[in-house]
């Protein structure tokens, strides 16, 4: 595995990237979790090196956090991530396609990349050049630490406005593919929330591409503990989503 560390990607925000022993390769774009309040790129490095290990190249990019900013920043930061990766990429190898992934609140914003297509599309990039969105645990309503912090909300509280991705599903929303997952002990309404997304979806269109998955355990445990087989379960469900 070779690595190019603390990459400044976008004003005083870095990323890493990490690549395959080959020349062509997928590139996956990874955002940490925290809360939208915390976290790091960092702290996905287990879980990233096992990804590389299937052939992927994999971007893990720091975004700016609540209170300091507002969401839509969030949103902008990781925005900007992917048209920096999207443009440079080829100086790595021959990257074959872009997907995008996130754990928790990463999740979160992938799922918002997705469906406010606005975003990508202020970085000159469509939907549609995206072959799939992974999301480990997203909330799918209104975010509740932006319902906290910026709205004065009880974070328990269930709103579906601008930002919550499923404002933004309509007859209209099209995407690639969409791997979906939530835990048996998950957060709470965080599964429930999610097959809202899931049935909502394939309401508008029942062949929507959408594979939701239901994993063992606590919230993103899939992706920060190893099974008994030495292997996060959400790389697993990974490797069946795609049939690799």
């Amino acid at each position: 595995m070779r690595s190019f560390q603390n990459i400044n990607f976008y004003k005083d925000l870095y990323l890493d990237l990490f690549l395959p022993e080959k020349d062509e390769f997928y590139t996956i774009i990874h955002f940490h979790g925290g809360g939208l309040v915390e976290g790091d790129k960092g702290d996905t490095y287990k879980f990233v090196e096992h990804l590389v290990n299937l052939g992927f190249a994999v971007a893990t990019a720091n975004y700016s956090l609540l209170p300091k900013v507002k969401y839509q920043e969030i949103l902008n930061d990781a925005g900007e991530a992917v048209r920096f990766i999207n443009v440079n990429i080829s100086k790595y190898g021959k990257s074959k396609g872009l997907f995008i992934s996130g754990q928790s609140a990463g999740a979160w914003i992938t799922l918002m990349l997705c469906f406010n297509k606005s975003i990508l599309e202020s970085k000159n990039i469509k939907n549609e050049q995206v072959l799939g969105w992974i999301s480990d645990s997203a909330q799918p309503t209104s975010h509740f630490n932006i319902l906290k912090i910026e709205q004065g909300l009880d974070p328990l509280t269930q709103r579906i406005d601008e930002c919550a991705p499923l404002f933004y599903v309509n007859e209209n929303t099209t995407f690639s593919k969409i791997l979906l997952m939530s835990y048996e002990d998950d957060l709470a309404n965080r599964l429930e929330q999610n097959k809202l997304l899931y049935s909502t979806l394939k309401s508008f269109n029942k062949d929507a591409d959408i594979e939701f998955k239901l994993l063992k355990k606590w919230h993103c445990h899939g992706s920060c503990e190893l099974d008994d087989d030495g292997e996060f379960e959400v790389i697993k469900s990974i490797k069946h989503w795609l049939n690799i």
